[in-house]
């Protein structure tokens, strides 16, 4: 295929503020690390393109928040854990499930989100998008964005890339892994939530315990029997979870594949995805007794892409080293979800679970040449089997407090990222309560 014809656009836009750390994507990954960069004594603003924050949690629906727990022990906390202790405080969450899943009511938990980001003092930029960044030797000085009152510019010292997509990091030219093929890449999925189900029958939607698949196996054979009599979309699981209210669940199982370089044919995916939505509540309704009188609350604001651009950091964290529960001497975070590689073409899932957690070093936030740049969340340094473990939210929100501590401490010191000293970075994340 020819490459396409380029073309060059010369923009100038007004630097309205500068910061210490700005963080890009308010998604688990990002609002965690804004919070944490702040805590620590960094002047901070954290950019969100959706009007809320929470990400693939509240825009995306994507339920429970997964997982805090590993045989019996917390292994993600600090941070993280406060938000989901402040979201079950004022009835927004389920702490009791022994694998440290967390069922949640997405509206409650934005309203969580707005309150630390603020109180913490972060300055927020909603409804706002990265479109590019101007660099010295691969520093960052500036990054342009685009709001409802047109482009505006800001500036930091350092700048932590955790929109899942790895936007800034790929306006700043930071080398990627390779992708899979589109054929091969694990499939979108678009979730919904249902009202009016009869939760007091329907199984499988208390995510409890450990090394169990979650998959609704009587809904799926269901679905199953129907190829031939009915349109029945290509589906996962399906997964439905409680969402903190009677008669509610979240639902996950449209599937597609995606061609993440194709912006067109996603945007046709996406459309195709909400019909699917649609064809799922009628066979629902029709053939499966708890689903007879439900009806659609909401889709989410756009599908969930569970693979994406992966920067080929200093450490590319490894499948097995994941699953050997490895540990590093620069280890700040952990991981405690099975390693869950969904199939693009068909309803199954290749599914290991981990015996004990998984370790993430620092080095695998950053890549070398980049000496302000941090990535969190779904787009750091992993081989495709260990990010089938460590794309989720709760070892995503581990991550961004990691590298939102990080990003301060090196604002303070004027340290390249790659130079701060691990040992004051794991004393840093231990009084914050965070667990490596």
């Amino acid at each position: 295929m020819s490459a396409p014809p380029m073309v060059t656009f010369r923009r100038e836009a007004p630097v309205v503020a500068e910061y210490d750390v700005v963080v890009c994507g308010g998604g688990p990954a990002g609002y965690i690390a804004a919070v944490a960069s702040a805590r620590a004594g960094a002047r901070t603003a954290l950019i969100e393109q959706n009007g809320f924050f929470g990400g693939l949690a509240t825009a995306g629906l994507v339920a429970p928040v997964s997982e805090f727990n590993k045989n019996g022990r917390r292994v993600i906390n600090g941070i993280p854990w406060e938000a989901m202790e402040r979201l079950a405080r004022i009835g927004g969450a389920d702490l009791s499930y022994p694998i440290g899943n967390v069922p949640f009511d997405s509206e409650l938990y934005k309203l969580v989100i707005q309150q630390m980001v603020t109180e913490s003092g972060v300055t927020p930029y909603l409804c706002c998008t990265v479109t590019g960044c101007i660099q010295e030797n691969h520093r960052i000085k500036h990054i342009l964005c685009c709001g409802k009152t047109g482009e505006f510019a800001l500036t930091a010292a350092e700048w932590i890339d955790c929109t899942g997509d790895a936007i800034l990091c790929s306006a700043a030219g930071v080398p990627f892994q390779e992708m899979p093929q589109p054929e091969e890449c694990q499939p979108a999925t678009l979730c919904f939530r249902l009202g009016g189900v009869d939760t007091d029958h329907l199984e499988q939607i208390f995510l409890k315990l450990p090394n169990t698949k979650y998959a609704n196996s009587r809904v799926r054979g269901i679905l199953e029997s129907l190829r031939g009599k009915e349109d029945v979309p290509v589906f996962g699981g399906p997964w439905f979870c409680w969402a903190m209210r009677d008669g509610i669940v979240h639902v996950n199982m449209t599937r597609s594949p995606v061609n993440l370089q194709d912006a067109a044919g996603a945007s046709r995916m996406e459309c195709s995805l909400r019909e699917d939505v649609h064809q799922f509540i009628r066979l629902l309704q029709e053939y499966v007794p708890e689903f007879a009188h439900c009806y659609l609350l909401e889709t989410a604001v756009s599908a969930g892409y569970r693979e994406g651009k992966r920067i080929c950091g200093s450490h590319i964290l490894t499948g097995e080293e994941i699953l050997s529960g490895y540990r590093f001497e620069d280890s700040i975070a952990c991981a405690a979800h099975p390693v869950d590689i969904h199939r693009p073409a068909d309803t199954s899932q290749d599914v290991t679970f981990l015996s004990q957690e998984g370790f993430i070093p620092y080095r695998s936030l950053y890549a070398e040449d980049f000496p302000n740049l941090l990535a969190a969340g779904r787009c750091l340094s992993a081989d495709r089997q260990a990010f089938a473990s460590v794309r989720v939210q709760a070892a995503s929100m581990a991550t961004g407090q990691a590298a939102g501590c990080a990003a301060a401490l090196c604002a303070a010191q004027k340290l390249d990222v790659q130079k701060l000293s691990i040992h004051s970075l794991q004393e840093l994340l231990k009084s914050q309560g965070a667990v490596f």
